[in-house]
């Protein structure tokens, strides 16, 4: 893979600088603890997030650079109970990932990362192929970083990382964050450092400073990048308009009532709410944010629409980058939205009818429309994650695999849900015996 050129690196523009609260994680966030059994994706993430602000420890932003090459062999596979393996993939594990938090997918492999010892050091990110060797390393102060998984303009694949100068030890609170990015392929670097007001808010590169206490949700003016270049398309501190979510570069913003998603790159509009009717079943209701995805990344977005006096409101579900209607929904029950970094997606709501329902999107495609639905008891499993084709769903104890194609169901067991998968491979947790989580890749079943 060629470098990045210097128009690459000269098209990201820095946010304007100043002194944070403590930052607050965001997606990506490192994890972190001794020995565990395996858990499901949700339970993982959650725990990455609020230890990470324990870990706030460490120097300033590195130098930008390409990440250190590596040529480490994979580590052999621990072994799996049959029991423990989702019927959607092979029982044999092939190797042990090195990462001690939750990975992500990127090109035909997985990024994650290692803590450090418990007597300090760098946080560590690793580039990891498909065969579980691992092809480059990247350290990172540990105060407060993340990493998401996107793609540029022309499509390739991208891991923007976070760095920051805080450093508790000499009482110093993060005055500067960061965001880079780099090919998935060889850790080569394309953009950044670029400054940005705080850690990984998401949905997409959308960052915000946290205000309030560790479990506040609550933010400061939030900024989004746009992910081909880095450069700054749309900045709470310059304007009215609230930034809502970012997906591979369109960007959903709101102002007076509007909601509109532009593209990062040209600033040229998508679509707005000016041209959509609200649902048969909620005539007269305005347009408002709907909930955010339950994920990190996701191609489509739910709008809320309410009428003047209305109780109750309707929702409706919108491919990201087009405005095409995928789904509407009733008012009985908040939709939960799952999405994903290439776009298919799924939905849990009311039907405008009664009862409850979930669907299957197919989002950020040529052809963005509904793929299946199929009737969700009251209190059936949750929709947690769409890995591998696969949309997994469970209730805390109980996962169940659904077909992302066809809505068929694929099996039901005690098992974990998948955390990531690239190349014919997915990441499974399983019990680990040193700091951290652990990971075991197992080829799809056939």
């Amino acid at each position: 893979m060629n470098p990045p050129d210097e128009r690459d690196r000269r098209a990201a523009r820095p946010l304007r600088s100043g002194a944070e609260p403590p930052q607050a994680p965001g997606p990506g966030a490192p994890g972190h603890g001794g020995r565990r059994a395996a858990r499901a994706p949700a339970a993982a993430a959650g725990a990455a997030a609020l230890l990470l602000l324990a870990a706030c420890t460490g120097g300033g932003p590195g130098d930008p650079a390409d990440a250190e090459p590596r040529d480490d062999p994979p580590t052999p596979a621990p072994e799996v109970p049959a029991a423990g393996v989702p019927p959607t993939l092979a029982a044999e594990p092939a190797w042990l990932a090195p990462f001690s938090a939750p990975p992500k997918a990127a090109g035909d492999g997985f990024v994650g990362l290692v803590m450090p010892e418990e007597n300090g050091g760098d946080l560590v990110f690793l580039g990891v192929g498909p065969d579980g060797a691992t092809r480059w390393a990247l350290s990172r102060n540990p105060s407060c970083t993340a990493f998401a998984a996107t793609r540029d303009a022309d499509g390739g694949d991208l891991v923007v990382v976070l760095d920051s100068d805080a450093d508790p030890e000499r009482a110093l609170l993060a005055s500067t964050t960061t965001a880079a990015a780099y090919r998935p392929g060889d850790g080569a670097l394309v953009w950044g450092p670029v400054e940005v007001p705080g850690t990984l808010i998401g949905p997409g590169l959308v960052f915000g400073a946290a205000t309030g206490s560790i479990m506040s949700t609550e933010t400061g003016p939030k900024a989004a990048l746009d992910p081909s270049t880095g450069a700054v398309a749309a900045d709470e501190e310059d304007g009215a308009a609230a930034v809502l979510h970012e997906h591979q570069g369109a960007l959903l913003t709101e102002e007076g009532g509007e909601l509109r998603a532009v593209d990062t790159g040209t600033g040229e509009e998508l679509w707005s709410t000016r041209g959509l009717d609200p649902p048969e079943h909620a005539p007269g209701a305005s347009p408002a944010p709907g909930p955010r995805p339950e994920t990190d990344a996701g191609a489509a977005a739910v709008l809320e629409w309410r009428a003047d006096g209305a109780e109750t409101a309707a929702y409706t579900v919108h491919d990201l980058r087009t405005g095409a209607l995928l789904a509407e929904l009733g008012g009985g029950e908040e939709p939960r939205l799952i999405g994903t970094p290439e776009g298919p997606a799924a939905v849990t709501g009311a039907e405008p009818g009664g009862g409850t329902v979930l669907i299957g999107l197919d989002a950020g495609s040529e052809d963005p429309r509904e793929l299946w639905r199929r009737d969700r008891p009251g209190g059936a499993p949750r929709p947690e994650a769409i890995t591998g084709g696969v949309l997994y769903l469970t209730d805390g104890e109980t996962t169940r695999a659904v077909d992302m194609r066809t809505g068929d169901d694929l099996g039901e067991g005690r098992w974990p849900a998948p955390v990531a998968a690239a190349g014919g491979t997915a990441l499974l947790p399983v019990p680990s015996d040193g700091q951290g989580d652990a990971f075991a890749a197992l080829p799809a079943a056939p």
